[in-house]
């Protein structure tokens, strides 16, 4: 499909009703016969919209206007959702949130995966649709006056938007950004001879297992957009905050201390600053929990965990079977995941930094033999990895996807082998957001 992006000052507009939900956050309209996907829009907006790409079976614009907002939309808790292209669907009603991810991953399975209207999906809510995200990254600004503003980048742009709070972040966080936008930073800016505003970005993340009375937060800063200013000065006056367990720049991180990142079935997980976890840990504690039913129903002996992280998944099963191999291309993490095993005194797990496709290859032609594989891979999927694994032929795979359509597409390939899906249950983790996580049981059909 060829498609043209129309300049600014010739973008036609046309009003049209949403019909749909694609997945990416998109409404879906037609007029004149034709298909169009919105930004801004939701099932059952009357949307007068600017055409911003034109193509030969579809067509994409922008909310400009809604004559007639949809009955699904509320009353949004964020001043900026409006503006913020973090969140596209704060103020909107949870439970249609929850109805259209279902279709998102349905709609994927029949069309990409090609898996038929029989397939089913169990769709588990967030506990929480607000307040759930135990990390953030954000835009920041220091100006010479010496105001520090955080942020986001408006949606499809980078035009920054300044926040007190942040709607979806735990309210620990929103306490501490609270605290930083309070802070004057007059002697820092002077010392820097700054003459103008400087931009950088930094992550947060709380640490849920210290209280509100000890440091628990962790800071990675990354570099200034101009990269003859030492952001030094700010780094030491973050760390000089109460708040504040550890604050490095992106040099420091490979060196960050660990941290006891929480408790969950026996095991403590740690973590360093810059490291990745899951955000949502009540979900993250049900997938867990689906991984331990699952190897209680199936009774593997050799489990392999690619795309292992930091043991999340496979270290709490390693006591039920007789031995766990994790591979992970990220260092720290492998590090991370060895230090765990060893605090909760595992010795059956073995942990290696590399590549996952090319430790499946060296598997398969060692005829190394695994009963069960759990897979959590990027949202790129994968599909790469999908010839060696079938070489090993596990009795039953845990397929974890942060992206319908690259699982739907992997599934498809699994199907038309040797597997079939027993089990999809798909868990938002995201609430307010179109993003959505799906936990799948493959097993190896018998011959």
């Amino acid at each position: 499909m060829t498609k043209d992006e129309i300049p600014l000052q010739t973008k036609t507009t046309v009003t049209l009703r949403i019909e749909s939900m694609a997945f990416g956050g998109r409404g879906v309209g037609r007029h004149d016969g034709k298909v169009y996907f919105i930004n801004g829009a939701i099932e059952g907006d009357l949307a007068t919209i600017a055409i911003t790409m034109e193509g030969d079976r579809y067509n994409e614009g922008d909310v400009i206007a809604l004559p007639e907002p949809s009955p699904k939309r509320g009353l949004s808790p964020c001043p900026v959702s409006d503006q913020c292209g973090g969140c596209q669907w704060q103020g909107i009603s949870y439970q249609h949130q929850i109805e259209w991810k279902k279709q998102f991953v349905l709609n994927s399975l029949r069309r990409i995966g090609k898996l038929g209207e029989s397939i089913t999906v169990d769709i588990l809510p967030s506990p929480q649709d607000n307040g759930y995200r135990n990390r953030i990254f954000v835009r920041s600004r220091l100006t010479a006056e010496g105001q520090l503003k955080v942020g986001y980048f408006r949606g499809g742009s980078r035009d920054f938007i300044a926040i007190t709070s942040c709607a979806i972040a735990e309210p620990r966080l929103n306490r501490f950004i609270d605290q930083l936008v309070k802070i004057d930073f007059k002697d820092i800016a002077k010392s820097m001879g700054l003459r103008d505003e400087i931009k950088f970005r930094f992550e947060m993340q709380d640490i849920p297992l210290r209280s509100d009375h000890e440091p628990h937060i962790l800071m990675s800063i990354y570099d200034s957009d101009d990269q003859s200013v030492s952001l030094d000065p700010i780094i030491k006056k973050f760390r000089a905050m109460p708040e504040v367990a550890w604050a490095g720049s992106q040099r420091e991180l490979p060196d960050a201390p660990f941290f006891p990142f929480e408790n969950d079935l026996g095991i403590t997980f740690h973590t360093a600053a810059g490291m990745f976890q899951q955000i949502n840990i009540p979900h993250n504690h049900t997938v867990r929990r689906l991984v331990q039913e699952t190897v209680k129903n199936h009774s593997p002996k050799r489990v392999l965990d690619v795309f292992c992280g930091s043991g999340n998944l496979s270290l709490p099963i390693a006591r039920q079977v007789l031995s766990v191999d994790g591979v992970e291309f990220s260092k720290r993490a492998i590090s991370a995941a060895q230090h765990n095993a060893s605090i909760a005194g595992i010795t059956n797990a073995q942990y290696f930094s590399g590549d996952s496709e090319k430790f499946l290859w060296r598997a398969a032609k060692q005829g190394t033999q695994y009963d069960l594989v759990i897979a959590d891979p990027p949202r790129e999927g994968m599909y790469a990895c999908l010839i060696p694994l079938m070489k090993i032929k596990p009795k039953t795979i845990i397929y974890v996807s942060c992206d319908p359509t690259t699982l739907s597409r992997d599934l498809s390939s699994l199907c038309k082998r040797d597997y079939s899906v027993k089990r999809f249950i798909a868990l938002d983790f995201f609430p307010n957001t179109y993003h959505i996580e799906s936990f799948v049981i493959l097993e190896r059909n018998e011959r």
